[in-house]
């Protein structure tokens, strides 16, 4: 099995717990009602085209949506070469295309860990807080409003207890400044929610836990760890310095509906 199979089998695992899960001979259809306002809880996992085509495909991810009430239409499309024919039938359906790059910890750091930051994982009920006031400011930063918010919160911590996943916060001057947390799957460790508050940036928060991040998935017996990280972010840099190569991507497309305000009006 090749090192995509195996990273890419790990993640759509991961993105299955605690949701409701519809398989079909093309693809999976991941929902909740829980979680109905977040892409990583909803989406469309194509993994050839259905008899019928796209169209076909788009019609059963509305009729699994519509009764939950999701409005947004996240596809992720296995096949790259299936993502390169598709994106011009995407686009014209009002689709924005959202690559990740697939990273893979291939040979040795260049950075080296800061010494003033600690990482310490979150396991008692004062380190958890920390965390989720962490996770809120960049919430805000980003945009999300209250009900997005609170529902990431809660699916974190709903997938940290049914993965085992190893949630850690980054202090620096005794504040909490950041948090990362990995998972391992099968063998593979897979390095996700990466994040640093603004006032703490180009500090080496982020790499050390990162690197924290590596060790543990190492220590739990991962002999494959990845990420992701969007292609419009500059953040593969950084995470070429601690040692990930670039190896494709995986291709995502977004469809976002307007609230229900705008959706009526008029």
């Amino acid at each position: 099995m090749t090192d995509r199979r195996r990273a890419l089998d790990a993640f759509l695992v991961s993105m299955e717990v605690s949701c409701e899960v519809l398989e079909e001979p093309w693809g999976s259809l991941v929902r909740s009602a829980e979680f109905h306002r977040l892409h990583m809880a909803n989406f469309l996992w194509l993994r050839e085209l259905p008899p019928g085509g796209l169209d076909a495909a788009l019609r059963r991810m509305d009729e699994a949506f519509h009764p939950y009430g999701i409005r947004d239409r996240p596809i992720y499309v296995e096949d790259p070469d299936l993502s390169r024919r598709l994106e011009p039938e995407f686009r014209r359906r009002g689709y924005a295309a959202k690559p990740e790059f697939a990273m893979y910890a291939r040979r040795p750091p260049s950075l080296a860990a800061n010494p003033a930051v600690t990482v310490r994982p979150a396991r008692d009920e004062a380190t958890r807080d920390d965390h989720d006031a962490v996770a809120g400011l960049i919430d805000e930063e980003d945009g999300y409003d209250h009900e997005v918010s609170f529902q990431l919160r809660a699916l974190h911590w709903r997938r940290q207890r049914e993965l085992d996943a190893e949630v850690y916060v980054a202090y620096l001057e005794a504040q909490p400044v950041g948090t990362v947390a990995l998972q391992e799957i099968g063998g593979v460790g897979v390095v996700y929610d990466v994040q640093t508050v603004p006032r703490a940036r180009r500090r080496g928060v982020a790499a050390t836990m990162v690197l924290h991040g590596l060790s543990r998935a190492r220590a739990r017996g991962a002999d494959l760890v990845f990420l992701l990280t969007p292609v419009e972010s500059t953040a593969y840099r950084l995470y070429e310095r601690l040692g990930f190569a670039r190896e494709g991507t995986l291709d995502g497309y977004l469809f976002s509906t307007p609230p229900r305000a705008v959706l009526t009006a008029g």
